[in-house]
């Protein structure tokens, strides 16, 4: 499942999206519960994660997953370990639609960050 973790780099500012047709934005949010999920509330529209970064406020090791919950079945899209890292990234290798009742579940091993989730819909 580590093919699905893109790359664990540096997390810059500016990191540029390219294909954002359509609207699209991005949400930052605390790890202090260790998880971190987003409900598709809208019945008529579809959002797709264009990633997922974690930045820590020092180095961690830690364990990350990106997982969708769909009508109550947890599908795990993407997990890795980092080890002393500021931070990591996810950017999924296919489009993964989120209809009404979908559930994006970001977990993380530590509380020490935040985790920036960027979304386009259609």
């Amino acid at each position: 499942m580590k093919k699905h973790l893109l790359a664990l780099v540096l997390w810059t500012a500016g990191l540029p999206i390219f294909g954002m047709a359509g609207g699209g934005w991005a949400g930052t949010y605390s790890l202090a519960a260790r998880s971190v999920a987003l409900t598709n509330e809208q019945a008529n529209s579809t959002w797709v994660p264009v990633a997922v970064l974690w930045r820590f406020d020092v180095a961690t090791n830690a364990a990350i997953t990106v997982e969708r919950v769909s009508q109550g079945n947890a599908f795990v899209l993407g997990v890795a370990n980092v080890s002393n890292a500021t931070c990591a990234v996810w950017v999924p290798e296919a489009e993964y639609p989120f209809a009404v009742g979908d559930v994006l579940r970001i977990g993380c091993t530590v509380t020490n960050g935040v985790v920036q989730v960027i979304r386009k819909g259609d």
